[in-house]
């Protein structure tokens, strides 16, 4: 045997592999400004941007379809004090969260722009590659502490390979996302080109609650509030998790690892 693997472990060393580590897997950073991620998308999807906005896939157009009950619904001390939303300021994100809570690495989950929610998915696709740009450029070459998320809208699932061989031959991204509210359920093989490539990439398939896949997020339509859509997520991962089991996915591709973020635990008990 080596003496370094029969030495002793002491003092700081012992200390430093002892040291309880955390990983925080749902850190949602926010674009300050539209210009943000402007720079990274060709020029007629920025005009498109300017002119049209977004055009989700809901009853409404341009904005969420229901009233919240506080800005963003964010805590006040959220807001830092350069403008701009909660999550936009790296620097306020260290002061508040990464540092006095000693996070170890801080996943990335971008929400902004609902990416996967847009009717159009070609204008839709210019987002993800851009945002997906944006989280190495603004986030993770700043601080090595956060990681990103490859965007994959799964509706557009040709580019959606695309898009995750583009970012996989970066080799910095941690997960690939998708979205739990599509056109279908997760389940159908429509889907399965992209499960496989993840297997393949030995890469997480992270599932974080909200969107908008053009139906209605409860059985009985749509809601009139924000905090009825809210309760309505459990349901979504739920009916969603039901739909990859028994539509074969798991069997189909052992190796893959699903993860369910911020969809709670609770609806497991009667799911199964």
């Amino acid at each position: 045997m080596s003496d370094v693997i029969d030495r002793p472990i002491l003092g700081e060393e012992a200390a430093a592999q002892s040291r309880l580590r955390i990983i925080d897997c749902d850190v949602h950073p926010s674009i300050h400004a539209h210009s943000d991620i402007e720079q990274f998308m060709p020029k007629c999807w920025q005009e498109h941007l300017r002119t049209y906005g977004s055009h989700l896939r809901t009853p409404y157009i341009g904005t969420t379809p229901y009233p919240r009950s506080s800005p963003l619904i964010a805590r006040r001390d959220a807001w830092p004090p350069t403008g701009g939303p909660p999550g936009s300021d790296l620097d306020f994100m260290r002061k508040q969260h990464l540092d006095p809570l000693d996070i170890e690495y801080g996943i990335l989950q971008v929400l902004d722009l609902f990416i996967f929610s847009q009717q159009n998915l070609e204008f839709g696709a210019a987002i993800q590659r851009a945002i997906n740009d944006w989280q190495l450029a603004l986030w993770s070459d700043r601080d090595p502490r956060l990681k990103a998320s490859i965007l994959a809208g799964q509706d557009d699932t040709e580019f959606a390979i695309a898009e995750i061989e583009r970012c996989a031959k970066i080799g910095r991204y941690v997960q690939i996302n998708v979205c739990p509210r599509a056109n279908e359920p997760l389940g159908r093989r429509r889907y399965w080109p992209i499960y496989a490539r993840a297997q393949e990439l030995g890469l997480p398939l992270g599932i974080h609650v909200g969107g908008y896949g053009g139906h209605a997020p409860t059985g009985g339509g749509w809601p009139s509030y924000y905090v009825e859509e809210h309760q309505s997520n459990a349901h979504t991962m739920a009916a969603q998790l039901t739909s990859l089991v028994l539509e074969g996915v798991p069997e189909r591709f052992p190796n893959l690892k699903i993860v369910f973020i911020e969809g709670g635990f609770g609806w497991i008990p009667s799911a199964t």
